[in-house]
């Protein structure tokens, strides 16, 4: 198993020099439900206890469907959608490429940026968030169906299950106020925002780092809810409307706890991202998904990669490294249903892979593995893992 396999980092760019400040309506949450990882038994679980199976569906890349990157993924409609660069690449349940949208440009109904999008499930659309800052509606063909201008600066959109979007704003000080925030929520109807989430305010508008994956929400396995968590914090929020916010759940680590300041010894001109990755025990909680059976965590604890199970049945907290026994490669894990988790790997993870198992002669390489690194190397694209829960989970 490759500890680095499965494993991103990306650094977003930074514009401002300072790094210290106060999460005060972080604060003022209640805790939710405490685990504690002092009380984590060692995680001995492979894929195979949870999952029955892993279906492999390799996006095509015929006319033209190359993901360069992935920086943000969602399983919705049974389709796949794909935020690449500035361009959303839609496919279907055999990964055959659909749709692209892509209206970048300089004109009418057109965008400078793509920042973040989610899916309508209700009316099978798709909204994306640009820059200048508005929201563009299109169907699952591509045909724009609406815009209109918003006023909220963010960098990735949830829909609430009362149609209000939810969206990070990444510490942004928001236009026409002196308020910066982490987590805005939009009402569509009637054209109004409003912060639920303060940031750290004597970061001066610098935006957080980002670590494993592109992404702070989570779409619930029922739909009534979205969960938020940010790389910089300990805390799983609950999401369920325009009017209530609340944490989860807490992983309390001790002396080990993220700050809710800022440290006073990061130097002025010091980044963000290399102040955390040096002083900073505990970060990354952005690959998190739910079901009525689990909750699981992606995070760095002690600087390094460790998979953080919560069994809701045993009621019993796991922390280690969880071996992917079914595809020998880690996950990006994008979200869950009772039925499925959803998630998916690169072609450099799967080339990665082969040369871990070059190194070992000795194991016999699985046929499934084989073919999807021959496949990594003669198309590119992505492999998306759909795993089958092992039994039905009953709430």
């Amino acid at each position: 198993m490759i500890r680095n396999s499965g494993i991103f980092l990306s650094f977003l760019f930074l514009a401002s020099c300072s790094f210290s400040g106060k999460t005060e309506k972080q604060s003022s949450f209640e805790p939710g439900m405490v685990l504690s990882y002092d009380k984590a038994l060692p995680l001995s679980q492979k894929y195979s206890d949870l999952f029955s199976r892993v279906e492999t569906i390799p996006l095509d890349t015929t006319g033209n469907f190359l993901v360069s990157d992935i920086r943000q993924f969602r399983y919705a409609l049974d389709h796949f959608f794909v935020l690449s660069r500035d361009e959303i690449l839609i496919f279907d349940r055999q990964g055959k490429g659909t749709a692209r949208i892509n209206r970048y440009g300089q004109g009418r109904e057109e965008y400078l940026s793509l920042l973040g999008f989610d899916v309508c499930e209700k009316d099978s659309t798709v909204c994306l968030l640009t820059y200048p800052s508005k929201l563009m509606h299109f169907s699952l063909d591509g045909r724009l169906l609406r815009e209109h201008k918003i006023g909220v600066r963010g960098f990735e959109i949830a829909l609430l299950p009362d149609h209000s979007w939810s969206i990070f704003t990444n510490n942004l000080r928001q236009p026409e106020s002196d308020t910066i925030t982490l987590l805005d929520i939009y009402d569509e109807t009637n054209g109004t925002s409003r912060h639920l989430i303060d940031g750290y305010t004597n970061l001066g508008n610098q935006l957080l780092p980002s670590f494993q994956q592109n992404r702070v929400f989570t779409h619930s396995r029922n739909g009534r809810e979205v969960l938020f968590a940010h790389p910089l914090s300990n805390h799983i929020w609950s999401i369920t409307s325009q009017d209530s916010v609340r944490i989860k759940y807490t992983l309390d680590f001790g002396e080990k706890n993220p700050p809710e300041d800022a440290p006073e010894m990061i130097h002025p001109d010091e980044s963000p991202a290399d102040a955390v990755m040096k002083y900073w025990p505990v970060y990354g909680f952005n690959s998190c998904w739910e079901n009525n059976r689990y909750l699981y965590i992606r995070a760095f604890v002690d600087k390094q990669l460790k998979d953080i199970l919560f069994d809701k049945q045993s009621r019993q907290l796991y922390a280690g490294w969880m071996t992917d026994d079914l595809i020998y490669c880690q996950i990006r894990p994008v979200e869950a249903t009772d039925e499925l988790l959803v998630g998916y790997i690169t072609a450099d993870d799967l080339i990665s892979l082969e040369d871990y198992l070059n190194s070992r002669p000795e194991e016999k390489q699985p046929e499934q593995v084989t073919r999807l690194i021959e496949r990594a190397q003669e198309e590119g694209n992505p492999i998306v893992c759909l795993y089958h829960m092992k039994q039905k989970i009953h709430p």
